[in-house]
């Protein structure tokens, strides 16, 4: 999934706004540095996303036994986006 560059910006300012309204932490910086970091964080999630997502489809194009668009070809996909993506985050 790919989201421009306005779209994580708000997000990202939405996570501030909510995070000052509640009152859930004390910023250590200053809020364009926050912004900026939490813009990079999603940037870099989707990425990962994608990452996994485009291995896992290669991963599953091995696997000629299993028919495009089957119950059976769905959860192996599952399974094998859910070990890939879990391999990029923990990197």
């Amino acid at each position: 999934m790919k989201y421009s560059k306005d779209r994580i910006r708000n997000i990202a300012r939405n996570i501030v706004k909510n995070l000052e309204n509640n009152k859930v932490v004390d910023f250590l910086v200053s809020r364009d540095i926050l912004l900026s970091e939490i813009e990079n964080v999603i940037e870099d999630y989707f990425k990962i996303n994608i990452q996994a997502y485009e291995a896992a489809l290669e991963e599953i194009k091995k696997k000629k036994k299993i028919m495009a668009g089957s119950i059976e070809w769905d959860i192996t996909f599952n399974q094998i986006y859910e070990q890939e993506l879990n391999k990029r985050l923990l990197k």
